[in-house]
């Protein structure tokens, strides 16, 4: 098995110790090995669409961030491996993924392949989610010093920062031509948000839809009423939010300049086109994987 393992030395802090263990149980199960440590923002992309040949696989080694960056360079019906290092690791949550790096490797060699389908903002794929509104304040908040030393307490101080913000904007969502108001709005392919929280348990990130989660209420009582549901998987559930399956979102703000988060990372600035893909990415995970 051909492998090209892309690695972000900037996720999590680093972890060169863990990255050595995972190569080197790759080359014990008999995979050849290319790696690549990336220098910057966008490197994973520009590195892997420069490759003539990218092999059976791509594993991404960082966070979700990285994982974005290797499905946007990632070539048709190349395989695409996650060995999470960073701080939330969503998708890691998300497809059952193990942390210590000899049995990631073995997923990637001895695991299967499922199809998920992402969806493309603006034209830019994203495999978890993207959001407007107070999720994208935060994300665009967040202290990068911060969060390199102490983790996710960068965002949870971001979160603090913002919440008196919520309720500002009002957004105008169109879901499948379906013209919705909104005062935050979250677009997501999976259950989870944040590392282990449920955000949406009708989602499913094996089926070739997006999952629209609308927050219809202002004020910051409103918003904790929210985020408390977050802690106990009860999102849906609040009075208020709104949850529809899409194939085409848009997302539009009068008269402001409104960011999008893609991914847990800023995604530029409003409007945005949200369109499920036309081609589904092989992503290796456990045998034993349940959806």
């Amino acid at each position: 098995m051909n492998i090209t393992v892309i690695y972000n030395p900037a996720a999590g802090g680093g972890r060169e110790a863990l990255l050595c263990r995972f190569v080197a149980e790759l080359e014990r199960l008999e995979a050849k090995v290319r790696l690549h440590h990336t220098t910057g923002p966008s490197d994973a992309t520009r590195y892997l669409q420069s490759l003539p040949d990218q092999g059976d696989c791509v594993v991404a080694v960082g966070g979700d961030g990285t994982t974005n960056e290797v499905l946007n360079g990632l070539a048709p019906g190349v395989a695409m491996g996650v060995f999470a290092t960073g701080t939330a690791n969503v998708l890691a949550k998300e497809l059952g993924l193990p942390k210590k790096p000899e049995a990631a490797a073995r997923v990637v060699v001895e695991g299967k392949s499922v199809s998920v389908t992402p969806a493309r903002l603006n034209g830019r794929r994203f495999i978890m989610m993207c959001g407007v509104g107070y999720d994208a304040w935060v994300v665009d908040g967040v202290d990068l010093s911060i969060k390199e030393k102490f983790g996710k307490l960068a965002y949870v101080m971001a979160m603090l920062g913002q919440i008196r913000r919520y309720g500002e904007r009002r957004y105008r969502v169109t879901v499948d031509g379906r013209p919705l108001d909104s005062f935050s709005a979250i677009i997501t392919n999976g259950k989870h948000y944040g590392g282990s929280f449920v955000l949406s348990r009708e989602a499913n990130i094996l089926r070739p839809q997006v999952q629209v989660l609308l927050f219809q209420k202002p004020g910051v009582r409103f918003l904790l009423r929210c985020l408390t549901a977050l802690l106990f998987g009860r999102m849906e559930q609040v009075d208020g939010v709104a949850s529809l399956r899409a194939q085409a979102v848009t997302i539009q703000c009068e008269g402001a300049e409104e960011p999008i988060q893609a991914d847990g990372d800023p995604a530029g600035m409003l409007p945005a086109d949200i369109q499920v893909d036309d081609l589904a990415v092989p992503v290796r995970v456990p045998q034993m994987f349940l959806p």
